[in-house]
């Protein structure tokens, strides 16, 4: 299932990833050695503004020249706009996504796609849809309050598109042309690099539209410190549907 995305913020992806699904793209299945549990991706719970206030202040307390720290404050802050968000997950190495995700807050939704079903919860009406796409059944069942809240605050940005937090020791810079590997148009690229652990690094990457500050495409590596460079191990593909769009998806999906 896929969203034509007909808004302004929605552009096209020329990336050099052999998908046979097209550009979309991140992954949720582990690798040896590389867990995607360790991956720190949790959706931040502040709003847009003191999420982006907070990194601000981080960055600069972590000595990251000004000029660079406001780039990653006008990301999350860019994000807190948005209304609907359409993302899909692949695993670097498989040409299949693993999971897609709708984001409305417009329609107060949230939907989810594998490879075996699609879930949507609703919170306005309190409940939970699951398709099955094997048989097509569809089962609704009505969702406790509790569930619902926890659930609920995935809906909050930034969806986990970046890290939840900045480490003591992370380095924000933008990455020279020549060193970039995927091709997206009208885009900046910049690195968030930290070290999580003693035996490990972490970079999160983002293709980040120069007119809107809204992440096209987001990557994760790793290093090991055994190795000598970073591997991609994970990366998403993102638009911005409108609310009619958003709705044609839904209806699609049998909901």
């Amino acid at each position: 299932m896929q969203v034509f995305d007909k808004s302004a913020e929605a552009e096209t992806v020329e990336a050099r990833d052999s998908s046979a699904v097209g550009d979309l793209a991140i992954s949720l299945k582990p690798k040896p050695k590389r867990k995607l549990s360790s991956l720190n991706i949790r959706p931040f719970i502040k709003p847009a503004a003191a999420a982006a206030a907070a990194i601000l202040i981080a960055l600069l307390l972590f000595n990251i020249p000004v000029a660079k720290a406001v780039d990653i404050g006008q990301i999350y802050k860019a994000l807190g706009r948005i209304m609907n968000v359409y993302f899909v997950t692949f695993d670097v190495e498989k040409a299949e996504p693993t999971q897609e995700v709708w984001v409305s807050r417009a329609l107060n939704i949230k939907m989810f796609k594998t490879e075996t079903e699609c879930l949507l919860w609703d919170f306005q009406a309190k409940s939970q849809k699951l398709k099955d796409l094997n048989t097509g059944s569809i089962t609704t069942a009505e969702v406790d309050g509790s569930i619902l809240m926890a659930v609920e605050e995935n809906m909050k940005i930034p969806w986990g598109l970046l890290p939840s937090k900045v480490h003591p020791n992370a380095k924000w810079q933008r990455v020279p042309d020549k060193d970039i590997e995927t091709a997206v148009h009208d885009t900046e690229v910049y690195d968030l690099i930290w070290i999580e652990e003693k035996f490990a690094s972490r970079k999160w990457r983002g293709y980040i539209d120069s007119k809107t500050k809204l992440p096209k495409r987001v990557e994760w590596w790793l290093k090991l410190a055994e190795e000598e460079e970073y591997k991609l191990e994970t990366f998403t593909q993102v638009s911005y549907p409108t609310t009619v769009e958003m709705k044609a998806v839904i209806k699609e999906a049998g909901f």
